[in-house]
């Protein structure tokens, strides 16, 4: 799921300004709600509410009082642009994921004339909040995941609790997991992160995060392969570490560190479990 003089003049010239925009949510493994919902301002007489849902502004409108809104960014340039057609008290802008950070001022028109502004800060604030095996929670895994999928790969929980969207764009192991990420997923441009909306098995290029929402991101690159389960087993012992990492659209990287455990219950066997370093 992705989304543009003088201080007299400014609202007024920019009233002028054509800039297409096209309204959408892209998917996202799965969402539940967080403790913080998104962002939402109370508005005024006549831009009476804008909330942030999914990748868009909702805005509220008095029936008729604008014919036009301007979204301009934290830089004082123009974002974005809404024609309103007559009748229309409820409307939507896509902001996409990729947006400049800050704080933004929603000019409401009419007959190119400002009539009402609000503004708007837009800024992810992201927290991993559980990563588990998908081995010890195969219900949980997404729909026709495979046996030896489900064996080696992982569930990522990431929840935003700022004020906008943005995206996950890439997934990587480094330490003792049976199967680090290798350098090659950072020049290929592999996200190493599971695409639910292809049916192939292929990557991600992003995935969603939007405001006030937790989503359940899945591996795609194997990073707990039974393969080399055995052989790791073999050679790190009974312990070791090892760390996630995910980025995102806003340049926000974030890690967590995991104490693993293998444990030898046969020659040909070798169970794993996680826990949180301290």
């Amino acid at each position: 799921m992705t989304i543009q003089q003088t201080p007299l003049d400014r609202r007024t010239v920019l009233g002028s300004i054509l800039v297409g925009i096209t309204t959408g949510l892209a998917g996202c493994s799965a969402l539940s709600d967080s403790d913080d919902g998104p962002s939402t301002d109370s508005g005024g007489e006549i831009i009476q509410s804008v909330a942030v849902e999914g990748v868009e502004l909702v805005i509220e409108l008095e029936r008729d009082a604008v014919d036009q809104l301007n979204l301009i960014d934290p830089s004082g340039e123009l974002f974005a642009q809404q024609t309103i057609e007559s009748g229309v008290s409820k409307t939507a802008i896509e902001i996409g994921t990729d947006y400049p950070v800050g704080e933004y001022e929603l000019l409401g028109l009419a007959d190119e004339e400002t009539v009402e502004t609000t503004s708007i800060t837009l800024e992810p604030e992201l927290e991993l909040t559980e990563l588990r095996l998908a081995r010890h929670y195969p219900e949980e895994m997404y729909e026709g995941a495979s046996d030896f999928r489900t064996e080696s790969e992982v569930m990522l929980s990431v929840t935003n609790r700022g004020t906008g969207p943005t995206a996950a764009t890439a997934l990587r192991f480094e330490g003792d997991v049976p199967f680090p990420s290798p350098e090659s997923y950072d020049e290929a441009g592999q996200s190493g992160i599971y695409d639910p909306e292809n049916d192939f098995g292929s990557d991600a290029e992003a995935i969603n995060l939007p405001a006030g929402d937790t989503v359940l991101i899945y591996s795609n690159a194997l990073p707990f392969s039974s393969v080399n389960t055995q052989s790791k087993c073999d050679s790190v012992g009974q312990d070791g570490q090892f760390t996630v990492r995910l980025s995102t659209s806003h340049a926000i990287d974030l890690s967590l560190d995991y104490a693993i455990h293998y444990l030898s219950t046969g020659p040909d066997n070798c169970e794993i479990e996680i826990e949180r370093a301290s």
